[in-house]
């Protein structure tokens, strides 16, 4: 007897909300279960794409020869070597896509050059695309600006510092993007009237992201700098709600740059300034003046004076002082996000300043400096962090460019002293606890530290490390933890006697794990880095067994990319690129190499190494 196969009339759209509250292992499920459900669950799958490495993407070129490619709607490939025959056959493959970003190797371009074609070339299928971000050859976006008409909303490119002619091209086709509403633009080098071309081609544009740009002087005395809305005659841009300068030069001696962003955006809504540093930069032989001083001042508090819309600011590397908090406070700014730090003990000042200000942020982002690693200083900066704000709930604590890895930060006190966050992230940070031995008898004693428990519901660590006692603190402390990502850390212990990281928290319950590149303790820390755990065993009390022990295999090297230019270079890492779950070893067969044990009561997702194993 042959069952008729169930028919299924409901809308797609249906299904694609049913699958919003799939994890990506439970979509493959369903795609499993019969032919019907395998055509309403495949476009979930596939509609969003992220491909890292070449094995990744011959993989993914594979399955869209068995006709999947129209269902993908964004695609990002990561790292990889693209052949101009391989870009060429995507538009056929994928024609329905709405965003493609390519972030990796160069392109073997051989269908435009210089913007000129020479062959033809199929990026015309790719009517639906609106966002690209293409960081090497600009193939597909000198296409799309030399259509009579351009679809692009959203356009992020790469161009080369000192190559006059590419930018010449850029700007001479840019005016077919009308509809553009967010361009980013790396490496580049900018006048006045570049950045006012900018604005005259795309009148609708509403965010610019500057990365590793250099501003060139506007003018040279300190009446230019400070009247060039008088001199230059520009109109205000009413639709910009968004600036970001991230690594850029030019703000230090060309200060009246923002003179210009006060008042040529004065309906922003976040704006970013984060000015080139490195700790091998060497100290400025003249220091500023007072007179100097005061002038980049009042440069500073002039996007605080006209810019009466700002929710979030980002000061990084910026010489600032109170006067830019009285600005905010007298046009009546109520900051939701703010990003302090300028690598030295001035940050102190400048927490200082936020406390007396009338700003209540909810968002904190602080750079870290040298001087963090006396005790007295750490502690006298955790305790400003607390009094900031009445309502933070989120906070960001960053090392990165202090040139001190794994400053340590206790965690517990940070924690005491802001019970009210729900996001903390550690970045080359050390996360340490003031006590560790005596974590379980101050719990269970009465220490002031149980009348307010912290309410801790994401917790991040990465570039940085930690030790066990850490998971201990967290499963007695914080029973609001939720989600827990770990990427690029290593554990510290003794070498032979612990080198398992163990995450036991068995009383609680995760909506998310995810872990990268997760490291034993070594003796070798400066000689060699060590390499990473490949082991991992998986516990859920509500389960009643174990889930299984999973291995990463197949690993294969590649370089991450930063977003910028900086001397410290990234390090070489080494990626799965598949795994294997070992359901039934025993554990007397149980490799002896170094495993990462997890013990939960129950968990929804986890995710080793870009693996949705659960």
């Amino acid at each position: 007897m042959v069952t008729k196969q169930l028919a299924y009339n409901y809308p797609h759209e249906i299904f694609d909300q049913i699958s919003w509250y799939l994890t990506n292992r439970q979509k493959g499920v369903c795609r499993t279960v019969c032919r019907s459900w395998r055509v309403l669950f495949t476009p979930s799958q596939y509609r969003h794409i992220q491909v890292k490495g070449r094995r990744q993407f011959y993989q993914f070129i594979q399955a869209l020869a068995s006709g999947v490619g129209h269902y993908v709607k964004r695609l990002s490939v990561d790292d990889v070597y693209m052949t101009g025959t391989e870009l060429e056959s995507l538009p056929y493959l994928c024609p329905n896509l709405v965003s493609l970003s390519f972030n990796g190797k160069s392109l073997d371009t051989r269908s435009v050059t210089n913007g000129q074609e020479s062959l033809v070339i199929p990026f015309s299928q790719w009517k639906y695309l609106r966002r690209l971000t293409e960081l090497q050859d600009l193939t597909v976006a000198y296409y799309l600006l030399n259509t009579p008409y351009s679809p692009l909303t959203h356009l992020n490119i790469r161009l080369e510092l000192n190559n006059n002619a590419m930018k010449t091209d850029f700007f001479a086709s840019l005016h077919k993007a009308t509809e553009l509403e967010s361009l980013s633009l790396d490496s580049i080098s900018l006048s006045l009237s570049e950045i006012e071309a900018i604005h005259n081609s795309c009148p609708r544009l509403q965010k610019i992201r500057l990365i590793n740009a250099n501003l060139e002087p506007i003018g040279n005395s300190i009446n230019e700098k400070k009247s060039i809305s008088a001199i230059h005659r520009f109109d205000s841009s009413r639709c910009m709600k968004s600036f970001e300068l991230q690594n850029g030069t030019g703000l230090y001696e060309n200060y009246e740059w923002l003179y210009y962003i006060g008042t040529k955006y004065p309906n922003l809504t976040h704006v970013q300034l984060w000015c080139t540093y490195s700790v091998n930069t060497p100290s400025p032989d003249i220091l500023p003046t007072d007179d100097e001083l005061i002038e980049r001042y009042e440069a500073i508090a002039s996007i605080g004076m006209k810019c009466c819309d700002l929710k979030s600011a980002s000061f990084m590397n910026v010489l600032m002082n109170h006067w830019l908090f009285d600005e905010m406070d007298n046009v009546g700014t109520k900051l939701e996000n703010i990003t302090l730090g300028d690598m030295t003990d001035n940050t102190i000042g400048l927490l200082q300043c936020l406390i007396r200000s009338k700003q209540n942020v909810k968002s904190l982002t602080l750079w870290g400096w040298t001087s963090l690693c006396i005790h007295e200083t750490m502690e006298e900066t955790v305790v400003m962090i607390g009094q900031c704000s009445n309502r933070l709930s989120s906070f960001t604590f960053s090392m990165q460019f202090s040139g001190v890895k794994n400053a340590p930060i206790p965690l517990n006190l940070l924690l005491s002293k802001c019970p009210k966050l729900k996001y903390l992230k550690f970045d080359n940070i050390q996360a340490t606890l003031m006590c560790p031995k005596s974590i379980i008898e101050d719990y269970f004693g009465d220490s002031d530290s149980r009348l307010i428990k912290p309410q801790l519901q994401h917790l991040v660590f990465e570039n940085g490390s930690f030790r066990n006692e850490i998971f201990k603190y967290l499963s007695l402390n914080c029973a609001n933890l939720e989600k827990l990502d770990i990427s690029s850390c290593t554990l510290i212990g003794e070498y032979y006697a612990e080198m398992d990281i163990k995450i036991h928290m068995p009383y609680h319950t995760f909506k998310r794990i995810s872990i990268k590149h997760a490291r034993p303790p070594s003796h070798y820390y400066h000689v060699k880095q060590a390499s990473d755990i490949r082991f991992f065993d998986v516990l859920l009390s509500k389960e009643q067994h174990s889930n299984g022990l999973y291995e990463l295999q197949d690993f294969e090297t590649f370089n991450p990319s930063l977003t910028f230019d900086y001397e410290q270079k990234p390090m070489e890492y080494s990626r799965p690129t598949k795994y294997t779950n070992h359901k039934n070893t025993s554990g007397a067969n149980q490799p002896s190499s170094p495993f990462v044990s997890i013990q939960c009561h129950a968990l929804t997702e986890l995710n080793i190494s870009d693996f949705w194993i659960i």
